[in-house]
């Protein structure tokens, strides 16, 4: 597992949702950060050897900006259906200044 860090950019966030999820409107992956308070990444379809099964969201500044337990769920729109996925959860590490 890869570790990330507080002010880590760039970082890929992807979310296996189960199903096929071409044609998918409004994606996002919800996120409740350590601190409590709640966000929604804009995201995007993403394939992996060929199955487009994915959410997929690149951080950017800003994004992990507290440490601690970060959980994020698959949001979207496909076929009428409008909901998230399952809950995954990861931790961001604090950081530390060399003397």
């Amino acid at each position: 597992m890869s570790k990330y860090y507080v002010g880590d950019v760039g970082t890929e966030i992807i979310l296996d949702c189960g199903m096929d999820i071409t044609g998918a409107t409004g994606i996002h992956i919800h996120v409740r950060k350590p601190d409590g308070s709640v966000e929604a990444w804009d995201a995007a379809v993403w394939t992996i050897d060929g199955a487009p099964n994915y959410v997929k969201y690149t951080t950017q500044a800003g994004d992990f900006d507290v440490a601690g337990e970060y959980r994020v769920q698959a949001g979207l729109t496909l076929s009428g259906w409008t909901g998230r996925g399952e809950t995954a959860t990861f931790d961001v590490g604090e950081v530390f200044e060399l003397p």
